[in-house]
């Protein structure tokens, strides 16, 4: 984690609890491979330029979704902030993306007619400025040490309103080393004890990623600097050797998924309404921000039932509100570290969270 935390300082990270699996969009394929420039491969009609990227965004409801509400952020090298924000827009026909459907952002770039064939929309290049973007252009150029994040807005357009955060793919706000630790050009990585001897490797870079098939909602919180892609992701294709990295382009990297989730096995729901989510996450205040000591959570015309201040380890402090519509609550922060938490808020009925930052000074 960056210590420079006064940069996060006006940074609102929420995220909402589904009303059950199934209610909104998330992540289903990444798609990070290691390619060579000049060099045409598996059918590429024009030489590469090296950025043969894409990722999915995957439908588990039962209605179609308006894409108009999203947009999708890139932070690069282990920014708390975001480097780039895109609208997602649709390159042609109506933009929404029906039931059980998948939608590809893949990179203006990339040649490989696997990734070319099932684009929905190019990423804007690279530090541009187009009508679609939000900070600048550039999301599809990430690397193995970028997180991303799935967004969306509260007042349906992107751009305006409350930015929700409802998938993160890496740790927002750290950059991992070859095989774990510190700020340096590696990449996340692990395996899942669910996938038996030999598990499967799973890394952010030079793969590609798809969810798993068990997978039905987005991570809403952001993960722990240790994260680790295999616990929901899967590697299907590899540039290099699993587990190994090289200088050798092996240009063997099949993009085959890329374009559908067909093999999603959780159960479909409604679409989870943002008015309900909007009005109680613009009752919780939290003051001051950043804070030493002390910090106090002001409730406003909404019903909280519990708050827990979580830092990117997972450990914890929790208070227990008294279930009133309007009440303050003060935290003891006295023992945490400087550093930034996440404030988790659960409503009294346990139906909806959001997650508020917190910089402790």
């Amino acid at each position: 984690m960056k210590k420079s935390y006064f940069l996060v300082s006006a940074l609102l990270l929420t995220a909402a609890a589904s009303y059950g699996q199934g209610t909104e969009l998330f992540l289903s394929e990444y798609d990070e491979g290691a390619h060579m420039a000049g060099v045409s491969y598996n059918g590429g009609v024009s030489n590469s330029t090296g950025n043969e990227r894409a990722v999915e965004i995957f439908n588990p409801t039962i209605a179609a979704v308006n894409l108009n509400a999203y947009s999708i952020r890139r932070y690069s090298n282990g920014s708390a902030t975001p480097s780039e924000d895109e609208k997602l827009v649709r390159r042609t026909g109506a933009n929404v993306l029906n039931s059980t459907a998948a939608f590809v952002l893949a990179n203006a770039e990339a040649t490989i007619t696997a990734i070319t064939s099932k684009v929905d929309q190019l990423s804007a290049p690279y530090q541009t400025m187009t009508p679609n973007v939000l900070v600048v252009g550039g999301i599809t150029y990430f690397n193995g040490d970028d997180a991303l994040a799935l967004v969306r807005w509260t007042s349906g357009t992107a751009g305006v309103g409350t930015p929700v955060l409802i998938d993160i793919f890496g740790s927002i706000g750290f950059r991992p080393l070859p095989g774990g630790g510190g700020t340096g050009t590696g990449n996340w990585s692990g395996t899942n004890p669910a996938d038996g001897t030999p598990p499967v490797y799973v890394a952010s870079a030079n793969q590609s990623l798809i969810r798993r098939a068990s997978v039905s909602a987005g991570t809403r919180v952001n993960p722990p600097s240790t994260w680790n892609p295999a616990m929901e992701w899967t590697a299907y294709s590899y540039a290099f050797p699993a587990g190994t990295t090289g200088n050798a382009e092996v240009g063997n990297q099949s993009y085959a998924r890329l374009g559908e989730h067909n093999d999603y096995a959780g159960p479909f729901g409604s679409y989870l309404p943002l008015k309900t989510l909007d009005k109680f996450n613009t009752g919780i205040s939290i003051y001051p921000n950043p804070a030493s000591g002390s910090a106090t959570i002001e409730i406003r015309n909404v019903k909280v039932g519990s708050v827990i201040v979580l830092n990117n380890l997972g450990q914890t402090i929790s208070a227990q509100p008294r279930g009133l519509e309007s009440e303050k609550i003060t935290l003891d922060i006295s023992a945490l570290k400087p550093g930034l938490y996440f404030v988790q808020c659960v409503s009294a009925d346990g139906q909806i969270k959001v997650y508020k930052e917190l910089v402790v000074k």
